[in-house]
């Protein structure tokens, strides 16, 4: 899902880029988001387990593209579920649901438009689908790595430990994330946006001068995202102003407990619990070949860290 209305309010510090631009360079590539908008012309045949390979065909002419301009592409999937986003894969699945039985209806009442619609919001890009792409990855000798939790943190991990130039996605989690250089919005051309983090207190449009990375991350949270839902009326320019007056989330959760804002009792643990996912999640080092954290836990975390994924 990403945090609503973050990209656009960066619109200034986003620079065109064509991938020939990154020659010599490797990059992570968000790979579900790729197999999600190859599905959307072939979703009908997928959500009915039909014989189509155009969602394959999508990707791999991307991956072709990158390689043509000399520039080497590790292909990151999603892995295991993460109990932190165990309530919005609920959601995600019961919408998916629900839009297959429309589909259907509409299809049986002959309105091919209406069930084609439903069926894009269907589909699911399923372990088969993902293990499909694999498949024709290793034929092609192209790098991959099935992250054991989520993508969006196993790229960020491979681009902060410099395992990779920068990142490919449509998710602006990898913000959040504090990954350093992303490419937004690549074509099939190879035109895209480029985000570099560097920037983040030039933005024309959402003031962050003199925020730190921990406070973009805070006011992310605040703002709502996959691991946390918002707090009634928190969108994210009031979790702008808030984290930009108070300076960390602990003083806004207790200005708000003394406003009018109703405040669950569990939300300031939750915050905490959102807060680690995304600074400690478990990610794979392909250099010592092992799990590892994101980043190093620090002391005052509790023992009970299966949140952040259990270790498999």
């Amino acid at each position: 899902m990403g945090i609503t209305g973050l990209l656009p309010r960066l619109k200034s510090i986003m620079i065109p880029i064509h991938i020939k631009d990154l020659r010599g360079c490797s990059v992570a590539v968000d790979t579900y988001s790729w197999l999600h908008k190859g599905a959307l012309s072939c979703s009908k045949e997928l959500c009915k387990s039909e014989p189509t390979s155009r969602h394959i065909a999508y990707c791999m002419h991307r991956v072709n593209l990158l390689r043509h301009y000399g520039v080497k592409p590790i292909l990151v999937f999603d892995g295991g579920n993460l109990p932190m986003k165990g309530e919005e894969e609920a959601k995600r699945a019961r919408s998916r649901k629900e839009n297959l039985e429309r589909a259907m209806e509409h299809e049986s009442m002959g309105n091919s438009t209406a069930a084609y619609e439903c069926y894009q919001k269907a589909v699911d890009i399923s372990p088969s689908i993902a293990n499909e792409l694999i498949q024709v990855l290793k034929q092609e000798n192209v790098d991959f790595v099935v992250a054991p939790y989520e993508a969006d943190a196993q790229m960020a991990f491979l681009a902060l430990s410099k395992q990779v130039d920068a990142v490919i996605t449509e998710d602006s989690d990898l913000i959040p994330f504090g990954c350093p250089r992303i490419i937004f919005k690549m074509d099939k051309f190879g035109q895209g946006v480029q985000f570099q983090s560097s920037l983040l207190q030039k933005s024309k449009e959402l003031n962050l001068s003199g925020f730190t990375q921990q406070m973009v991350l805070e006011m992310c949270i605040l703002s709502g995202c996959d691991y946390l839902p918002s707090l009634p009326g928190m969108g994210l320019m009031k979790a702008h102003a808030l984290i930009c007056k108070f300076k960390s989330y602990e003083k806004v959760i207790k200005h708000l407990k003394y406003s009018t804002v109703a405040v669950p009792p569990l939300y300031e643990e939750s915050f905490k619990k959102a807060l680690w996912t995304f600074q400690h999640q478990r990610v794979y080092d392909p250099r010592v070949e092992d799990i590892v954290h994101l980043s190093e836990i620090c002391q005052d975390l509790s023992e009970d860290l299966e949140f952040l994924g259990p270790y498999p």
